[in-house]
């Protein structure tokens, strides 16, 4: 599970999330960087009028329609349009081709700027539900997890305790001298008592997890009590 958390955020890496540089110390440059390639498409489309390159612009549009703030990408936006009327203006003979090229530029543009918008909020709306539900357990999962320690048996909360503290199944096994799978299953049953879901909640619970631990030792480990003194007049009273 370790590995494939690894991979995953290995992977993530090199994603580019919709609005990702908006707020950054790179939206800046970055917003230089499409206008520079803009500008360098226009360039080239009016010293080769029969070629026609406007197509090329196309890929730094959406890059800052995706990646870019309001502004900033309407700012992109603007100075891509003005480009688009140079080259119309200064290459009559292709202007049917390029006025496909630009309404098909503009299209695409405007899908790409709703989806992106769309998919930030999206993915921003789960984390704020987590960390909602972080900082503000409710009065019934407190509950269960209050009343949920005193079920668990001696050996789930010694696993319960090692697992809080990061070791794997197998590390725990090996602690304990019990298998994998009996690792597992005692999991099994301190997530169902406790009402967990995951293995933060549980790491959440490791001093209570580490107290409980020690009041079982401590019961165990006491002394048994001594028996009553009987006293030589009570016994010639009875």
């Amino acid at each position: 599970m370790a590995a494939t958390r690894r991979r995953q955020l290995a992977r993530g890496r090199y994603l580019i999330r919709p609005l990702g540089l908006a707020g950054s110390r790179w939206e800046a440059a970055a917003a230089g960087l499409y206008s520079l390639a803009l500008g360098a498409v226009a360039g080239s489309e009016v010293l080769t009028p029969d070629d026609a390159l406007s197509a090329l612009g196309l890929p730094p549009l959406l890059a800052a329609i995706w990646t870019l703030s309001g502004p900033l990408a309407a700012f992109v936006s603007l100075l891509a349009l003005g480009g688009f009327a140079l080259v119309l203006a200064v290459e009559p003979s292709n202007r049917m081709t390029i006025i496909s090229i630009g309404v098909a530029a503009l299209l695409i543009a405007i899908a790409v700027r709703l989806y992106a918008t769309n998919l930030a909020e999206l993915l921003a709306v789960p984390r704020n539900h987590r960390l909602t539900r972080a900082k503000l357990p409710t009065l019934a999962t407190a509950d269960i997890q209050c009343y949920g320690l005193a079920l668990l048996t001696r050996r789930e909360i010694e696993v319960a305790r090692l697992a809080s503290q990061g070791y794997m199944a197998s590390e725990i096994g090996d602690c304990l001298q019990i298998s994998e799978r009996t690792v597992e299953s005692h999991l099994a049953h301190v997530y169902a008592k406790l009402g967990l879901t995951s293995r933060r909640e549980l790491i959440r619970m490791s001093a209570r997890l580490a107290g409980k631990q020690d009041q079982e030792s401590s019961l165990i480990d006491a002394p048994a009590p001594a028996p009553p003194i009987v006293r030589p007049h009570a016994q010639a009273n009875r």
